[in-house]
This record gives C-alpha cells, structure tokens and sequence, in this order.
C-alpha cells in the first residue's frame, strides 16, 4: 500500500504578500493545486481566519462558534435561530427572510451541532457576498435579541391565549424532527457512548424541555460563547480579501470584550458506561433495530480515518463482501452503517433495521459471529480496485461540485472545534489521489481497537407528552402580555432594512457551450462543461409501453439502478429513474439513464455489461430488491412529506403529473403484491418489458464533459443507438383514473403538513407566478404562518413547467392554516406596495435562478438545459422570464392577485396529519 503522502507545499510568511489591515498578521501559506490558503490572526482577539484562495467566483464565508450543549432546551439553535430576527445595523424582525431574498445566492443559511454552530453563505456576486456578510456579522455580534425577549418567544416557544395554540418556529421544527427515524437512531447512540457528558444532550432541543428555557437563561448562554475568542472564520473564493478582512475587523473590534479570554474546550472522551443496554422508541410500529456501535480510539488522524473507511468500506459495507454475503445466505439482507465522525472518537454503527424483538438474540448472534470471521477472512484484491476506483470518481465529482466552497470551510471550521488538522480536507484528497491499495491490516487493526457498544431499540406506545404549560418557565397568566407584546414588536420590525439589490445585475442566463446533432431520429446535445468526469444522459422514449405494463417499466427501472450500484469491477455510477416532460401539444415519458464515468470508460460498454448483470440475478435477489422499494417507499413517507404529498396531489391531475402518480404510491401497492405472491411472474414479465427499451424516436442523448471527450464519446453512442434502434413502435394511450378528492396521509407525530397543489393551465408559469408567489410569501404566509403561528415554514412556490404550490411545514396545526390561506385574497397586504415590490423581485429572480439551476456547476446547467430542450423549451426563456420579472410594475402584480381566490379553491390539497 502507498504509505508516502506527498506533502502540501507550506510557506511561512514573514512580510504580508497583501495589503491586509494592520490588525491582522498573516502566519502562514499552504498550496494545494490551484488553492492557495492562507492563515490569518486578528492579533487584538487572538482570533483564526482562513482565506482558501483560488479563481472560484463562488465566494463562500463560514463563521464558527464553540457552542457545547449542556441541556436538551436546544439554546444553542434557539440563538442561531434568534440571532437573524434583526440587528443593530438591520433591525428587521425578517431580516434572514429579507437577506435570503434580497441577495443572490447559491447556499445562505446555518446549523447547530452538539458541539458548535454554523453560520454559512456562498454566492457569485461581489455585492451579494458584502451585503451578506455584514448581515451575518452584525446579526451575529450585535443582535437585537440581547435587548427585546420578543424574538426569543418567536423562536422558542410560546402559548396564544387567544388561539389555545402553542407556537415557537424551534418548538414546532423539533417536534417533527424528533419523530425521524434516522435522528432517533442517531440520539440514542450518542446518548448511550456519551452519557454524562455534553454530547449526550440533544442540541436541537428536545421538546419537553425547551418550554423551560427562560430568557435570562437565553442571554446568558449567547454571552458566554459568542466572543472572538471563541469563534474562527473560514473564507473561499476570488475574492478582496483586504476588504473582507477590514469589516471583519470592525466587528471583532467593536467586540473584543475580554482580551484575554479563550476558547472553550468541547472534546471530551466518551463514558461507555454501558456495553449492553436497552433502550426504547416511540413509534407506529412494532420492529425492533440492533444497533452494534464501534468507538474508535483518539488519535485519529486523517490518514487513518480514510485507512478505515476503505476497509470498511471493503469488507463491511460493500454489498459483495463476503461478511454481507454470509448475512444474507443467514437470512440478514439489509444493514446500514451510521458514521459520527465528527468527534475526537469517532463512532461507527452497524444496523440492523426492521427486527422481530423475539430474533433480536438470534440477530446479535449472526452478527458477531461474521464479525469475528471477518477479521481472519482472506484479503480481495479486485473489491479493494473496486473500492479504490468509486472513491477517487467520487472526490472527483467532490472536487467540480458546487458546494466545494462550503465543504471546505465547513471542514476547517469543525476541525478547528476539535482542535484537529485543519487541512484534512486537502490531506485526505491527496492522499486519495496517489491509493493503489488498500491496507487491510491497518484498517482492521483499527477497528479491532474499537470499543463495542450493543443497543437494543425496542418500539414503545409512550404516554402523550407533558403539558407545555405545565412546565414551561413562564406562568399561564403572564402569556397573554407576552403574546400581545410579540405581536406587536411583529408588525413595528417587519420594515425595510435593506436596500434592495439592483435587478439588471442580476439577470444571467447559461453559459455552457452546446452543439446539437440529428442523426437517425435521435438528438444528441453536446455540452462542453469544466469537469474531469463524463456524464451522458440517456432519455428512451416510453410512450409505447402499454398501461398494464407500466409497473414493471418502474420496476425494471429501479432494478437497473440497483445492479449498477453493486456490480464488480465498478466502472462508474448508473442512476436510472422515470420521469415524464410537457411540451406545449402533450407530454411525454422517458426512462432516463444517467452515466458517471472518468475519461478513460466507455459508457455503452458499461450500460450493456450492467443490463447482462442484472439478467443473471436470481429470484431471491429480486425479492430483496423488493423489500428495498418498500422500505424506501416508507422512509421518504416519513422524512420528505411535502414531496410526498406533492406526488400523492399529483393523482388527481392529468397528463405527465398523473403518469408520475402512477410510479410512486400505485407502484409502491404493485410492489406489495409482488412480495404478497399476488403478482405471479414479474420477474419474467418485467424482464419481457426491458426487451422493449431501447432507442426510438424522440429519443434524446446529452454528454456533458471535456470537449474532445465529449466529441469520442459522441461517436460511441451514435454507434451503439444505431446498433440498437427500435423502429415502428407504437405509442400507447393511456386512460388513468383521476383521483378526485384531496389526499391525507397520517404519520404518528405532534406537527402537521399542507400542501395545495394548482396546475396554471399555462403552457409555463411565467414571470408574473413567480413575482405573486414571492410577494405573497414574504408578506402573508410567513408573517401570520411562520412567525404568528410558529411553524417552521411556509410559503408559495412555483414549479415549472405550470405548478403553483402553497404549503406549511411543521406546522402546529393544520386547520388553522386552512383559514389563513383562503383569508389571503382578502388579507394580503397591498400597503407600501411599491417600495415591498423591489423585495419581491429580487427574491422572485433569485427563486427562478435557483430552480434553473444558473449558478450551479456546469454540468447541473447541462442536465437542465437538456430537460427544458425535452419540452421545446429554449434557452431564451430565462434571460427572457428575468426581464419580465424586472419590468412588472404594482399594476401588473394586483392583477395577478386577482387570481388568488382562484389557484385556493381550484387547488388539490394534500395534509399530513398524526391519527
């Protein structure tokens, strides 16, 4: 195994390269490729800045804090949510709301972990990222919530005498996100390996606790974490650092406070006061998870975390390793693997999901004894290739991702928390570069080290939860002041603050070059793109698969995704999926396959030698891939109900929305015939579909990569579709039953989801949807959903091609927001209309960019360019619908207001509610 890393160049710096402000010295360089990182100390706080310079335009800013959690009030993500409900400079209580919309963006936001929290943006614009940045600043340093407890309310909690209704937008988030599966596994290892310590308290707030926080108790937290000392910023991008560093330095000056102090210390060793425990769950079901938890020693450098992980990734993880063969054939077929890394003794889980408690001694047995043969079974040379050549595909598509920025600083920030290697990040990507092999000693050593923690989590009915009010810190009487006053604090900071961005400047359209070519019916798009991968997307044209058939269309399509993903040696990354486009005559359905590959792989080879793979799979594969769909089906039921409520609306639609009904909740019944034995032969069946797929007419072909790649890759699949072209198909009618009442899914839970769901009737939304949906967000649904009610969201979105949506998200209570919604043809406020209409663009242009993908990577702007050519869509109409936007005037948006009254009442409506 390669054991010499090649060392990033480090050049210590004793006169400052750039005109930085005289408060700072810059200590140190470090190059990796085109990287330049630059280290920085504000000298009068002692506080660390990190500038990665490079020609990236996507300019990115995270600001950490050590933020250690020492109860389950959830503080810590109070403050981070409270910190934005205005500032010295910015006093709006909108102010995160008016920034998001105000400044174009590609990522704007932050997060609470156990042990510090975040606050990160990244954007292309110079003024953009200014304007941000002093409104991160300032709402960090200076917040209005130190000297008003109204935010604080907002955020938390709070009880409404005047509804009978409990609010707080934290209180509402928690109470849905404590009902996820994944965080409950999550919580209960870390409770069980860090007991007594700060790690085993909740940082989001666990919501029988966070009624008890008092404001003083608030205030008091922020003061003692939020100082220089305690807080390190990482920076990315082409940027001014010389002017980024000067208003840094304003507000670390203005809040040096104790010059001597130092940052708080958050590692701490785990307690492993138990090695075998039980523990329980509430939940509809009635399975049990055997959770296996693997501590790892400290010292875990970068080096030895990757050597761990590929092992893992070799012998434990991947599906044809011979550990997972030896469960399936004892009848143990799915597992995950949970990885906390982010701590100073990382921990890995294996989990067995979906247990019958009676196995669960029966399960445990299995597991250690393949366990205890894994470590003295042979070593797989071509798994570990294998292993070797997903991940260096994987950091290559890391490497042109757009979030690199983010990932960057977001990695130095944590690690500054942990007080490790701050450049892990390029530390584990060269060393990456240069694997030939994996060290299997080294990574099964380490792992042999481990500390091994059993959890049984058993389901449970627990009681309804306490009272809010009976524990909240605040007596019953003294809420309707609170509430009164709330309110009233509401409407005076919901001001302008901001001056809003000038909208020209913000009007872009793609930039990626394209070639088109016709050859033999089929369109090939041709996308030049920054990038070392190649990508094709292969749409085939469905339109002639009978109805009756359509599942087994679904179902093959699922399971060549599947055999892609396990199928040795790996070549590259197989995504398939149906989808199905509207034009402006009719709309058509397509499978699509996506090819990820490096330059050197020929992707029909791949495709075809994925197609013969899956035809050798055997019975009881297919029954497992089943239980995979099931189980899936399930999990995004549970973790993504607005999409699913959006695809459950879409049943009493037409066209393509309807056909995309028909693969996700019928599909979903036709999977639980297949493993009820009432769908006899579908493999055979499904398999007589696959022999249908192929090339036909209006089928569509985009590579997207390096042009002279692109050009030979071309020629490949022009030779290959010609050798495969189906001719004189059939296309098919099909005649769905249109679902005519309104959809309700009910989840065990304390919070509720609403989703309306209006086709236009247009062949596409157009300027004027967008401007009304962003206007009508910012100022209605949010001020009397969000921030009155206290759910976690809300708002008015549109979805091209002719979808207009309202929803709630964790919202207190379903019924109520009903009301609001059919109130707002009447209620929307028009005051001020002209100076609440510039927001309104702004934020209209930004929603539009985002969904259009046109500050992505080059090859998400690819991707999108070749859908929206699926439906006869030119590139015109971006450039074109932004300039609409710009130029409607007040007039233009109350007569779009009109239409209100109409897209509430002729909306299909989806809800969420608990039993």
């Amino acid at each position: 195994m390669l054991k010499q890393l090649l060392a990033i160049t480090t050049i210590l710096i004793s006169t400052n390269v750039y005109a930085i402000p005289k408060n700072f010295i810059e200590e140190q360089t470090s190059v990796y490729n085109l990287d330049e990182i630059h280290s920085y100390v504000h000298t009068p706080t002692q506080m660390s800045i990190k500038w990665v310079e490079n020609k990236d335009k996507l300019a990115t800013f995270c600001l950490g804090v050590r933020t250690p959690t020492t109860d389950n009030t959830g503080v810590n993500h109070i403050i981070e949510h409270t910190v934005f409900t205005g500032s010295k400079k910015f006093p709006s209580g909108t102010l995160f709301f008016d920034a998001n919309a105000n400044f174009p963006h590609t990522y704007m936001n932050a997060q609470t972990a156990a042990d510090y929290t975040l606050y990160p943006f990244q954007t292309p614009y110079e003024e953009s990222f200014y304007g941000l940045l002093e409104v991160y600043l300032d709402s960090v340093f200076n917040p209005n919530m130190l000297n008003s407890p109204h935010s604080f309310y907002e955020e938390s909690f709070y009880f409404d005498p005047n509804t009978d209704k409990y609010g707080g937008v934290v209180y509402n988030e928690m109470k849905g996100a404590n009902s996820q599966l994944g965080r409950i596994l999550y919580r209960n290892i870390r409770k069980t390996v860090y007991e007594g310590t700060h790690y085993q308290n909740d940082s989001g707030g666990d919501v029988a606790e966070i009624p008890k926080l008092t404001y003083q108790q608030f205030v008091d937290t922020y003061k003692s974490y939020y100082y220089p000392q305690n807080m390190m910023i990482a920076l990315y991008g082409d940027l001014d650092i010389n002017d980024t560093l000067k208003i840094i330095d304003t507000y670390l000056l203005d809040a040096e406070g104790d010059a001597s102090a130092t940052a708080i210390a958050v590692n701490t060793s785990p307690t492993l006061k138990y090695t075998d425990t039980e523990l329980t769950y509430s939940t509809e079901e009635q399975d049990a998870y055997v959770i296996k938890s693997f501590v790892m020693p400290d010292k875990m450098d970068a080096i030895k975390m990757i050597e761990l992980d590929l092992w893992l990734n070799t012998y434990v993880i991947n599906p044809n390793s011979q550990f997972r063969r030896n469960l399936k054939t004892r009848g143990i077929e799915q597992i995950e693997i949970f990885k906390d890394q982010e701590l100073v003794n990382p921990i890995y889980s294996i989990i067995v999901s979906k247990v019958n408690p009676e196995e669960i001694t029966h399960v445990r047995t299995i597991i250690d004894e393949e366990l205890a043969a894994l470590f003295d079974g042979p070593e797989d040379i071509l798994l570990e290739q294998d292993v070797i050549r997903q991940l260096k595909l994987e950091l290559a598509n890391e490497e042109m991702n757009i979030s690199r920025g983010l990932d960057i600083t977001h990695t130095m920030v944590s690690n500054w928390v942990h007080d490790v290697d701050q450049m892990s990040y390029y530390t584990t990507h060269k060393y990456i570069e240069h694997l030939s092999d994996v060290d299997e000693i080294a990574g099964s050593e380490i792992f042999r080290q481990a500390q091994c923690v059993n959890i049984n989590l058993m389901p449970s009915n627990d009681a309804a939860p306490a009272n809010p009010l009976e524990i909240a810190a605040i007596d019953q009487d003294q809420w309707t002041n609170i509430v009164t006053s709330m309110r009233e604090w509401q409407k005076t900071y919901d001001q302008k603050v901001l001056e809003p961005t000038e909208l020209k400047k913000m009007i872009i359209g793609y930039d990626i070059k394209k070639r088109e070519h016709e050859h033999q019916d089929i369109d090939y798009s041709l996308y030049y793109a920054d990038t070392n991968l190649l990508t094709t997307e292969l749409y085939l044209n469905t339109s002639h698969i009978p109805q009756e058939e359509l599942p087994h269309l679904f179902l093959y399509s699922f399971l060549l995704q599947e055999a892609g993903r396990e199928m040795t040696p790996f070549k590259g990354i197989l995504n398939s999926k149906i989808v199905a486009f509207e034009d402006e005559e009719e709309y058509r359905p397509y499978q699509k396959i996506e090819i990820v590959t490096d330059n050197e792989t020929n992707q029909t080879e791949l495709l075809q030698e994925v197609q013969q793979y899956l035809k050798g799979k055997d019975e009881h594969w297919h029954s497992m891939q089943i239980e995979k769909i099931i189980s899936k089906f399930y999990s995004e039921f549970q973790n993504d109900i607005i999409t699913t409520l959006m695809q459950l609306t879409n049943g009493t639609g037409s066209g393509a929305k309807r056909y995309l009904y028909e693969a996700h909740y019928p599909f979903y019944k036709f999977a639980l015939e297949c493993k009820k034995g009432m769908q006899p032969n579908y493999i055979e069946k499904t398999f007589e579909v696959a022999n249908k797929l192929a090339p036909t007419e209006d089928s569509s072909v985009a590579i997207i990569g390096d042009k002279s790649e692109v050009k030979h890759t071309y020629r490949s699949w022009k030779a290959f579709i010609k050798e495969n072209m189906l001719h004189d198909v059939q296309e098919q009618d099909y005649n769905f039953k249109v679902i005519s009442k309104d959809s309700v899914y009910y989840k065990k839970g304390q919070v509720d989801y609403l989703l309306y769901n209006y086709d236009t009737k247009k062949d596409f939304v157009d300027g004027q949807d967008y401007l009304l949906a962003a206007f009508a967000t910012k100022n209605y649904l949010q001020p009397e959903i969000r921030i009155k009610k206290g759910a976690y969201g809300s708002g008015m979105q549109i979805k091209f091609p002719n979808t207009i949506s309202i929803y709630t998200y964790r919202d207190p209570h379903y019924k109520s927001s009903v009301d609001i919604i059919n109130d707002m043809p009447q209620m929307l406020d028009v005051e001020n209309i002209e100076e609440k209409l510039l927001l309104a663009k702004s934020e209209a242009i930004s929603d539009f960019q985002a969904q259009f993908g046109l500050l992505g990577a080059d090859t998400k702007k690819a991707s999108i360019a070749h859908t929206m050519s699926l439906m006869d869509v030119e590139t015109d109409f971006l450039k074109h619908t932004q300039k609409e936007i710009a130029k409607l005037d007040a007039d233009d948006l109350r007569a779009e207001m009109e239409n209100l009254t109409e897209i509430i009442n002729d909306s299909k409506k989806g809800v969420c509610i608990k039993k």
